[in-house]
């Protein structure tokens, strides 16, 4: 086993040295941002500031004024593909952006899976020519800081400052923007994507097939102990009536979904498991940074899953399967097959509201567990109004204005509803007078008439253009609509069962760190991820036994780097609260 572990921790690290040496140095891969209002320590490495050349004179309108350019010109986009959407190039939207900017739009589409898209990226940097702009990847500030070292992408302050409308908009409502966003010379180099989401900030949710409940007389589990012997039922007395033992207690999906992998939700019983921050599964405790997966909770979370997986009330296949196995699960014909899950919402194990079983009416959530300490906590973090790196303009983009011109178009309304919900009067219109929104409170301003969901269309861009949806755009603005009531639904879900037992003081604030460290870290990270999900997986399902392996396992983490980790992002952390 160990011999294994190692061998795929080289890989790991010499396919990220690769990577490094092709870009010289290349983008990193831990996550990171800025704080807000933070200032850069004097050791930060300076930030390149390379230009890319300005359009000819007179070729770009003046802010707010369209077309964008009166002859058309083209800019390619390098854009993460999004679930659902079939086409970018025959899109409704597209052609809308389009239209209203004069600029032709040229698609090079990334996969939507992490690892795919980062080699993707990384190729593509190391490759000669850029696109003139990279969308949807969420890069996050230190990777970009790497790629403003090297000159790869542009300082985008001038251009908000001449051209910004829509995005000022986003700088008044959220006067934190410019810290949080900007990289160690105070510059921006990418614009967010603005979607402050109420149930996004508490996402670490979890279902129970309620009829399965019903028909055997059971109450919704509060605590882990309960929750064995909900599961145990759900395997022995076939609840879904078939006369077969073919009932999955419980499962989920390690990669291509949100919240779905097996440690989310179910650990914070144990320990506080943070999947909502820049680095999964580290947390602030009394002013220390600490990775929950080296706790001692950790090790107790893991004996309780060994015990559950032992009886056979977790799926083997947890660690493997992916959103589309999980929703297979979830989605089988005819009968129900899975009894509890976790995920972000239900649509990541059914096809909401649009899928011939009609479970979503089924499949309910579960507050958070009690475990045997005692502990019942949910993770919320308070850092969430935006994500990283939605949009960035390179070296190489020969009409860096007009580029930025459309990008702020994305924060307009109108763009933000027509890129997410669709066309007006056909998916969504403007709400009538004495309409109800999603919360009961303020005047809601649109109405969505066909429901979100993840199926194939060519309708919009669903979320991977830069939006600008605040608190009051998605839970005032929004007008609630009985026959899909999935927003008011997630907002009442995680008002009343998981906001009572958040712990958002436990979250890792957005940090700032020098271009070396960021590249330590993402090595590190690298590492640290692939063993620490390894071990997970392995001490689950008992092929290493976590009360003889655990000293062992800690002593790896280290030799991995979990110290140096931690200490980096203490001291970051003490320069921004300790003074």
């Amino acid at each position: 086993m160990r011999k294994k572990q190692l061998n795929a921790i080289l890989s790991i690290l010499l396919a990220f040295a690769f990577i490094l040496s092709a870009c010289a140095p290349a983008a990193t891969q831990a996550p990171a941002a800025t704080a807000a209002e933070q200032k850069p320590a004097a050791t930060t490495a300076p930030t390149a500031t390379t230009k890319a050349p300005e359009a000819p004179a007179g070729a770009v309108s003046p802010a707010g004024e369209f077309p964008i350019v009166k002859d058309k010109i083209t800019l390619k986009v390098l854009l993460v593909q999004t679930t659902g959407v079939s086409d970018y190039v025959d899109n409704e939207f597209t052609k809308w952006l389009e239209e209203k900017t004069n600029i032709h739009l040229e698609f090079d589409i990334a996969p939507m899976a992490r690892e795919e898209n980062r080699q993707k990226l990384n190729l593509v940097l190391a490759g000669g020519e850029l696109p003139d702009i990279i969308m949807n990847f969420g890069i996050p500030l230190d990777e970009q800081q790497t790629m403003a070292d090297q000159g790869l992408i542009v300082p985008l302050d001038d251009l908000i400052e001449k051209y910004g409308v829509e995005f000022k908009q986003v700088m008044a409502a959220y006067p934190q923007t410019k810290a949080t966003f900007s990289l160690a010379d105070g510059k921006m180099y990418s614009m967010p994507h603005i979607n402050d989401c109420y149930h996004c900030s508490l996402s670490q949710k979890a279902w129970i097939y309620k009829p399965w409940l019903d028909k055997l007389g059971l109450q919704a589990p509060t605590t882990t102990d309960e929750l064995e012997k909900v599961l145990l039922a759900f395997k022995t007395q076939d609840p879904n009536g078939n006369g077969k033992a073919d009932e999955i207690p419980w499962s989920g999906a390690q990669t291509g979904s949100w919240h779905a992998a097996l440690d989310q939700f179910i650990m914070n019983a144990f320990v506080y498991n943070s999947g909502l921050g820049s680095v999964n599964h580290m947390f602030v405790e009394d002013g220390k940074i600490k990775m929950a997966y080296a706790e001692p909770g950790w090790k107790e979370g893991i004996i309780y899953l060994n015990k559950l997986y032992n009886e056979g009330l977790i799926d083997p296949e947890v660690f493997t399967n992916d959103m589309t196995k999980h929703k297979g699960l979830g989605e089988y014909p005819d009968i129900a097959m899975m009894g509890f899950t976790q995920a972000g919402w239900p649509g990541m194990f059914i096809d909401w509201m649009a899928g011939t079983s009609n479970r979503w009416q089924d499949y309910v959530p579960m507050a958070p567990l009690k475990g045997p300490s005692g502990l019942q906590q949910s993770p919320m973090t308070p850092y969430g109004f935006g994500g990283t790196g939605a949009a960035l303009i390179t070296k190489d983009c020969k009409y860096p204005d007009a580029a930025y011109r459309l990008i702020d178009l994305m924060y307009s309304y109108e763009a933000t509803m027509r890129s997410v919900y669709g066309r007006p009067g056909t998916e969504w219109e403007e709400s009538k007078s004495g309409a109800e929104s999603i919360t009961g409170e303020g005047a809601p301003r649109y109405k969505v008439l066909v429901a979100w969901s993840e199926q194939e269309q060519k309708i919009t861009w669903q979320q991977a253009a830069p939006t600008f949806r605040s608190t009051q755009f998605r839970l005032e603005w929004q007008e609630f609509n009985p026959a899909d009531p999935l927003e008011r639904y997630l907002y009442q879900w995680s008002r009343d069962l998981y906001a009572p037992y958040g712990k958002p003081e436990k979250e890792v604030p957005p940090l700032v760190f020098t271009s070396e460290q960021s590249k330590e870290l993402g090595t590190i990270s690298a590492a640290l991820t692939a063993y620490s999900d390894q071990m997970f997986a392995a001490f689950v399902s008992g092929q290493s036994d976590v009360n003889k392996d655990w000293d062992q396992y800690l002593a790896e983490l280290n030799t991995n780097g979990l110290d140096r980790f931690l200490q980096i992002y203490q001291a970051a952390y003490d320069a921004k609260f300790k003074k």
